[in-house]
């Protein structure tokens, strides 16, 4: 086990060292009395007196003048004379002419010659009247059966359009609904072979006309 010994050893101190540090004091000791004193105010035990401090008064306000603007020369116009007023009580006021008075019309003003005006005629509406089934022959108007229908037990009703001329007969015959074209053959056949009309008049005159009939098919029980 190893140990170990500290051995101090007496020397002098040297000169030189000792020299340094007494100046480092002296130095120390030299700032620190050439430092000022702190001085610590005393405690104030005496009264407090108020002093009044006046406050100021405002200042006047500064007023500004606008610059003064250029004066325009201002346009002169001429003045117009006063007009005479008329005295509309003075004016004399014509009448008006009535219907009453003739050779004047209405609205103008003074008297004039008379315009002759012929009268307006109105022709009468022309009278009309209008044709129909001549008595006489109703019994030819139904047309014949048309077999082929009749053994089918078939009814129908036929709308034919017709010109009855000026004497009475079927001129000719337009169809405008039928079921089937037997019976629009069997309408057509009769209404041209035996139909007659008494003719339509214009003015007790005879003349054209159409008609629009309907032709029943029925069978009898």
């Amino acid at each position: 086990m190893m140990s170990y010994v500290s051995v101090y050893e007496n020397k002098t101190p040297r000169t030189k060292g000792v020299l340094l540090a007494g100046a480092v004091h002296v130095a120390i000791i030299a700032g620190v009395i050439a430092m000022p004193a702190i001085e610590v105010p005393e405690k104030f035990n005496g009264p407090f007196n108020a002093v009044s401090i006046a406050k100021p008064e405002p200042s006047d306000p500064v007023i500004i003048e606008d610059p003064p603007r250029p004066e325009w020369p201002q346009e002169t116009r001429p003045r117009i004379p006063d007009q005479p007023v008329a005295d509309v009580l003075s004016i004399p006021i014509q009448p008006f002419p009535t219907y009453s008075e003739p050779g004047k019309a209405l609205g103008a003003a003074g008297t004039g010659d008379a315009i002759p005006l012929d009268p307006v005629e109105i022709a009468p509406e022309p009278v009309i009247v209008a044709a129909r089934l001549n008595s006489r022959y109703a019994d030819r108007f139904q047309p014949a059966y048309p077999p082929g229908q009749l053994r089918l037990e078939r009814e129908a009703e036929v709308s034919v359009r017709v010109l009855v001329g000026s004497d009475g007969r079927v001129k000719q015959i337009e169809l405008i609904d039928s079921p089937h074209a037997d019976f629009w053959n069997a309408t057509r056949k009769q209404a041209l072979k035996y139909w007659r009309f008494t003719p339509a008049t214009q003015d007790g005159k005879s003349v054209e006309s159409w008609m629009t009939l309907k032709v029943r098919f029925e069978i009898n029980s």
